[in-house]
């Protein structure tokens, strides 16, 4: 699946990305007229990229839930699956450039369940570059570093960090 038909990275046209807008909004059962950003760059985002895609490129949805996409794609055992991941990531990058230049930044920091089931694949995934792209703020953004917390457990490591700080 990887640099063909919709998919591949780098194939970002308008035309493409319109119509991947679109198929994600009608793969939500008529439950959304839109797509908001949310509804694609964040952990369930994955569900309805997948739903896209195979639209898109006339095939059967073979996994039903976000748990069965993700295994898939991580394992790389499902097309779909990987393009809807390196689609994942190219979204997320580029909402996570635009909210870091657009609130002035100094870090960016991907946690919580997300950053642990990502951390393997993130430095070759696409990300950085959709993150920098900023046209004139390129420079800029190159500055920014993003950060991956990668602990299974940060909410209760930042809780636990938090306690020691206050009472140690």
């Amino acid at each position: 699946m990887r640099g063909h038909g919709t998919c591949g990275r780098g194939n970002n046209t308008a035309g493409r990305a319109a119509r991947m807008k679109r198929s994600a909004a009608s793969s939500s059962g008529g439950k959304h007229s839109t797509t908001s950003i949310e509804r694609i760059a964040s952990g369930g985002g994955i569900v309805n990229l997948y739903h896209a895609i195979a639209s898109i490129e006339g095939q059967a949805v073979q996994h039903p839930d976000d748990k069965a996409i993700w295994a898939a794609a991580l394992d790389s055992s499902d097309p779909l699956a990987i393009a809807a991941l390196d689609r994942f990531f190219l979204s997320l990058g580029a909402v996570a450039g635009d909210l870091a230049l657009a609130h002035g930044s100094n870090a960016v920091v991907i946690a919580g369940g997300l950053g642990y089931r990502l951390k393997d694949r993130f430095k070759t995934s696409g990300f950085a570059d959709r993150y920098i792209a900023k046209g004139r703020f390129e420079r800029r953004m190159e500055a920014i570093p993003v950060k991956l917390l990668n602990h299974p457990q940060p909410g209760l490591y930042g809780a636990a960090a938090a306690f020691a700080q206050e009472f140690a």
